[in-house]
């Protein structure tokens, strides 16, 4: 018997999360509609609403769990929920409510390292024009950072110089030019 309400809850549970998306998908055409009528956004929290609501996860849920494979796991699920890139702050929210456990209890403190380990994280996490924070593999087309070329530039880069100025006429240690007598 108890096995036949689980699965009645489960599949209301299902039946709600659709009216949810449904809800915010309505929300978020209004919010778009606002600026062609000159109205200021009605429901300016509406990323961070759904988001919740789509994205529940247990209470420790991320407990003891890497930041790294935290943030990835969240940024994942709202990917799946279609939504896109996240907030420093929509992500601490999250991590919070789901049991991961920072080293300080300062709020400011704990952000500050969340956004340090994902600036370092550049393999995995893309932090996008506007702030937000994505998976690096939603964006392939990005640009890669220029890396340094390490014998490009050789051909092109200036012969040593012999300190004392004597072995060749201009000065240069190791030259191309044939001695003259």
């Amino acid at each position: 018997m108890s096995d036949q309400f689980k699965a009645v809850i489960e599949t209301l549970q299902g039946e709600v999360q659709e009216k949810e998306k449904e809800v915010v998908d309505l929300k978020k055409m209004i919010n778009s509609l606002c600026p062609k009528a000159k109205l200021p956004i009605i429901y300016p929290d509406i990323e961070l609403q759904s988001f919740q609501s789509v994205g529940q996860f247990r209470n420790d849920h991320f407990y003891g769990q890497p930041l790294a494979s935290a943030v990835r796991e969240i940024l994942s699920a709202r990917k799946t929920a279609g939504q896109g890139a996240a907030s420093v702050n929509d992500i601490y929210t999250v991590l919070v409510g789901g049991g991961f456990k920072f080293e300080t209890s300062n709020e400011d403190n704990a952000k500050r390292g969340l956004r340090i380990s994902l600036s370092k994280n550049n393999i995995t996490f893309h932090k996008l024009p506007n702030g937000n924070w994505g998976l690096r593999e939603w964006y392939p087309n990005i640009k890669e950072a220029k890396e340094k070329e390490d014998d490009a530039d050789d051909a092109s880069a200036p012969a040593a110089r012999d300190p004392l100025g004597k072995d060749g006429e201009d000065g240069v240690m190791f030259s191309n030019k044939k001695a003259t007598s």
